[in-house]
């Protein structure tokens, strides 16, 4: 099972879609999850620009403006795509994994930059969780730490204690993370740097891909 998950910080940047294009031919990934496209429509010269064989189901959610914007791609030769559920933060795909005969769901998130809007974030999370009866992986860029080892000049986040307990009530799994401790930087000098990004697993999706 090969996933791409990745904040592309807007999908029409310089060189973007050539890099993403040589990922796909190497690595032929099952999902792909990207979140800030920043772009209100990617139309088909977009999605031909970075899968030109045509190997995806695309489905994308618009931008606010220059803010947010999902875009999520199946392969269309491992798995079938039967219905999705999109929301202010999140896109899920049900598929149909033609390998292993069985069901599962991808959802690919970008929580809320803002403070005011992360409750509301973190709701829909809540409510796409409590909803899944299938084995299911959520992907992208939650914009919350879970610890202060989580940020290089320590401290939490507000919201850190409820975004801890929807995965501990929902019994997720944080997989964990190699190559490097932070996915985020400030681009400051000096940094300010943190894990913003993560894939949160249930215990069946784990069960399911044990091999």
């Amino acid at each position: 099972m090969k996933g791409l998950i990745w904040n592309y910080r807007g999908i029409k940047k310089k060189g973007v879609s050539s890099f993403l294009r040589s990922l796909i031919l190497e690595h032929k990934f099952h999902f792909i999850g990207i979140q800030e496209t920043m772009t209100e429509l990617i139309d088909d010269s977009i999605l031909r620009a970075f899968d030109p064989a045509q190997s995806y189901l695309w489905k994308w959610i618009p931008s606010r403006g220059k803010s947010g914007g999902l875009l999520t791609g199946i392969n269309i030769d491992m798995l079938d795509v039967g219905t999705f559920k999109e929301s202010k933060y999140m896109l899920q795909m049900n598929l149909w994994d033609k390998t292993l005969k069985k069901k599962w769901n991808f959802i690919n998130a970008y929580g809320a930059a803002q403070e005011d809007n992360k409750n509301e974030f973190l709701s829909e999370l809540a409510n796409f969780c409590s909803n899944n009866k299938d084995p299911f992986l959520i992907g992208g860029d939650f914009n919350i730490i879970r610890y202060s080892s989580e940020k290089n000049k320590g401290g939490l986040h507000k919201h850190y204690g409820l975004f801890n307990s929807i995965i501990t009530n929902f019994e997720l799994i944080d997989i964990h993370m190699t190559g490097g401790k932070y996915t985020w930087s400030n681009n400051q000098n000096p940094p300010t740097l943190e894990r913003l990004d993560r894939c949160l697993i249930t215990k069946d999706w784990e069960d399911l891909f044990s091999n």
